[in-house]
């Protein structure tokens, strides 16, 4: 006699118990994919299958609990048979999930891989224009910033795809070159006033308002947007950052990765999602607050030549100042390895050299010498003239400029 339990949990893991042991079948999140784990099992006894609702991430999920007796199916090459089937349909099923999950875009636009494309945070108008005479590139990736939504129907629709700001018209005069880094908080600033967010959005409860903001963008020709989503999220400027304890940091990745799913389940995406940390910023180990290779196309450092405030680093002249600035925690060293032991590319959303630094052409030299070295989807110089950083102009920054040319014109 046995006993035989198969389930699909909340967390989409279906479990073959038998008399010799657990075996585990991976399966996807999708409540499609939890069902599909189990047909082998409905197959075999479906007149024993219960299903029930597990409220964790919100998402329907089956839990099947099998108990029988029958002396001649008592043999365990039943219950291999089961699990092969089992693990042959997950597998089959997850990889249709992330087939749809998977962006197609033209090559001429930002890619989930080694595509270095120039890309740059300025207004569209007289500024581009101004930067793109200095540099002698033309840009056809530019950075947006919509992390200041106060409620859903400011997140749902942000400022930059309504018509009279000009986005639109420049993305629709040639859509398969030009594209927007949409940077978006994971909710909006009167939601993340609750202490309860980050379990509500884990859960799922969200995922409506992820749908219709990738429905709102795909109807006014933003498709291919790469989306910075919670971008500097170890930070604690932005709503909807990390918070302060690990079950909080696990709630933020499951969070990333439900709105993550359900923007991808929209039809006509074809999104790129920057998983961007703030660099030199609360040492809280990336693994932590990781949503997963499934949910992350790009691994993103916003990386400024100034490090963490209580460690002193070289004079902007002295060689060893890039390497000490790369070593300091949360640092490049540390995203550069981690993004490569996850294979996914690198990003630099946002990096420039600082007043407060000085004119730092060494960093830009360095910086443009790690990018040619390195797997790197993207970077963005911070050219918008606030905040204390120096735009690419000959007035403002001749040295960061010469170098910036040399590395990327």
């Amino acid at each position: 006699m046995f006993s035989q339990a198969v389930g699909a949990n909340c967390l989409g893991a279906a479990y073959v118990t038998a008399s010799r042991g657990p075996t585990l079948v991976r399966c996807g999140e999708y409540h499609r994919v939890n069902r599909a784990c189990m047909t082998c099992v409905t197959y075999i006894r479906a007149s024993q299958a219960t299903g029930k609702r597990c409220s964790a991430f919100g998402e329907l999920r089956e839990n099947v609990l099998h108990s029988y007796h029958h002396p001649h199916t008592r043999r365990i090459s039943v219950i291999l048979l089961c699990g092969a089937i089992a693990v042959a349909l997950c597998i089959a099923a997850a990889a249709a999930i992330v087939m749809q999950g998977s962006p197609s875009r033209p090559s001429g636009l930002v890619q989930a891989g080694d595509s270095k494309t120039n890309c740059i945070y300025v207004a569209l108008g007289a500024k581009l224009r101004q930067v793109e005479e200095a540099t002698g590139i033309t840009y056809n990736c530019v950075e947006t910033f919509s992390n200041e939504d106060n409620t859903w129907s400011d997140w749902i629709s942000p400022w930059v795809i309504q018509k009279e700001f000009g986005y639109r018209a420049w993305l629709a005069a040639s859509p398969t070159r030009r594209q927007i880094i949409l940077t978006i908080n994971v909710v909006p600033s009167n939601v993340a006033k609750d202490p309860g967010w980050t379990a509500a959005c884990a859960a799922g409860n969200y995922n409506t308002y992820a749908r219709e903001l990738a429905r709102n963008l795909v109807g006014t020709g933003f498709e291919y947007s790469i989306i910075r989503l919670g971008a500097e999220m170890n930070g604690t400027w932005n709503a909807g950052s990390l918070g302060t304890t690990v079950t909080q940091w696990h709630q933020w990745a499951h969070c990333f990765a439900q709105e993550v799913q359900a923007m991808r389940s929209v039809r006509g995406t074809h999104f790129l999602f920057d998983w961007n940390i703030n660099a030199n910023y609360r040492n809280i180990p990336l693994a932590d607050f990781y949503p997963g290779n499934a949910y992350v196309d790009i691994i993103g450092i916003d990386a400024y030549d100034m490090g963490a405030a209580n460690i002193p680093l070289p004079a902007i002249s002295n060689p060893a100042r890039w390497a000490d600035l790369a070593a300091q925690p949360a640092g490049l060293d540390e995203v550069e390895a981690f993004a490569a032991a996850h294979g996914k590319p690198l990003s630099f959303p946002e990096w420039a050299t600082c007043i407060s630094q000085g004119d730092d052409g060494y960093y830009v030299t360095d910086m443009g010498a790690f990018i040619a070295q390195h797997d790197v989807a993207f970077q963005s110089w911070f050219d918008d003239g606030n905040d204390g950083i120096l735009q690419l102009s000959q007035a403002e920054a001749p040295r960061s400029l010469a170098a910036y040319d040399r590395a990327f014109g």
